[in-house]
This record gives structure tokens, sequence and C-alpha cells, in this order.
């Protein structure tokens, strides 16, 4: 396939920035990688166990990275009252979710995810709340060209996050393409339709013991790794991606 040039993608559960005192280290490493887009999951935006702080503008303004979005997952009142109903989120609100920063303009969409298990629920004696799951996308003018990036987090129960994965899938095909989805899968083997662009243990940090963090595109990559990073439990997937020409 004939380039036009590469389009330089990470991925990167940020573990709301923990550890806090490590965090911007690891704001010189991800800028290190000279990134176009980075897609996050577990960013904070506003929430007070990360003393309010914006993850993804912070993450932007370290990588030069001109244009953000976020979209919270689960609001800070859902995490403190886990029984109740958490209602579905809006770009830019509080919380904890995902988000992405571009060094391209960018035309941003959003879906949340649905699954067939209860929200929240009980299990024996305890609150099991599998948090609401999103997809982020922003269609983004490259030189002209538009490509279509997107950042999810997916659950973690059997079989849900692989339903997941088709709806944001399919939410994808809705916008131009070509595409790519980047996020924590919580999946130890890739289910999407499109292939991996980089595959290797991600999971835990330290010492990794399978895959969950993932980029899938309907491109091919030029360059790939795995990246360890000063915070965070996951380690980050980086991507130079082909654009067609």
């Amino acid at each position: 396939m004939q380039s036009r040039g590469s389009l330089r993608v990470l991925s990167l559960n940020l573990q709301q920035g923990r550890p806090r005192d490590h965090f911007a280290r690891g704001l010189s490493q991800i800028a290190a990688l000279r990134p176009d887009v980075v897609l996050l999951q577990e960013a904070d935006r506003g929430v007070l166990t990360s003393r309010c702080v914006d993850h993804t503008t912070q993450v932007a303004r370290a990588c030069g990275l001109e244009y953000s979005q976020f979209l919270p997952g689960r609001s800070t009142w859902a995490t403190v009252l886990p029984l109740v109903r958490p209602r579905p989120t809006r770009p830019g609100e509080r919380g904890t979710g995902v988000g992405i920063a571009s060094r391209y303009p960018a035309t941003w969409h959003h879906h949340h995810l649905t699954t067939s298990r209860p929200l929240p629920r009980m299990r024996n004696m305890h609150v099991d709340m599998d948090q609401p799951r999103q997809v982020l996308a922003g269609t983004l003018d490259v030189g002209g060209q538009r490509v279509t990036v997107a950042s999810t987090h997916l659950s973690w129960h059997e079989g849900v996050g692989e339903d997941q994965l088709r709806q944001a899938e399919a939410f994808l095909h809705t916008l131009p393409g070509p595409w790519v989805l980047g996020g924590d899968f919580n999946q130890r083997e890739n289910r999407s339709i499109w292939p991996s662009l980089v595959n290797g243990k991600t999971y835990p940090a330290d010492r990794p013991r399978f895959q969950l963090d993932y980029i899938v595109a309907s491109l091919e990559a030029e360059e790939a790794s795995i990246e360890r990073f000063a915070f965070s439990d996951h380690r980050g997937v980086f991507a130079a991606i082909a654009l067609p020409a």
C-alpha cells in the first residue's frame, strides 16, 4: 500500500494519573514519542481524588496537541454513591472516562455503550458495579484527508466487553473512514473486526502477563511498540499508522 505519510497514535490507560508524583515525568515520556494522537482511558476531569485536574488537557499541552475532548464514563456521584443509576454523560463534564488529544482539527462524536447486565447490581453482599462504558471519536482533518480515531474502555465481564466492541465498531462505521480504535479492551486476545497493530503483553505494567490494551484499525502500521511510563498500571500501545495515498 502506497502511503502519503503516517499518523503517530498512542493509546494509554492513565489509571487516573497514579502515582501522582510520577505523572509529570510520565508526561515527558509521552511527549518524547511525538504522537499526533493520544487516546486515553481512565482519565479524570474535575475529580476530587485527582485534585480536580484535567488529564486530557494536561496530555495535550505536554505534547503540543491543539485539539482535545473528554467524555466521562462515570460521574463522581456514581463513584461515591454506587447504588445510584448514573445518567448518560456529556462531553466535557466532570468524572472519569476517555479522552482524545490531537494535532489535527477534529469533529467530535460519542456513543454510550449498553450491556445486557443490570447496572448497578449486587453480587452476594457486595456492590458489583460495572461502570458505564462509552466510545469517544474524532473525525480528523489530516491535510485534507479524513480519518476517524476513537478511544474506548470496555467491560471486563465475559461476553459483555465483546458485545460492546461490536457496538463501538458499528458506531464508527457511521462516521467517515478509515478508522482507528484504541483502548483498554479488557480482553486477552483481539476480538475486533480489525487487526491489532500492536501485539504483546501490556498488563500489569511492572511485569506484564497478558495484553489488555490495543490499537486496531482498517489501516496498516509502519511502526509499532509497547511503551512503559512512570505512572499507570498499564503499558501503552503505540503505532505509526500509514495513511493511504
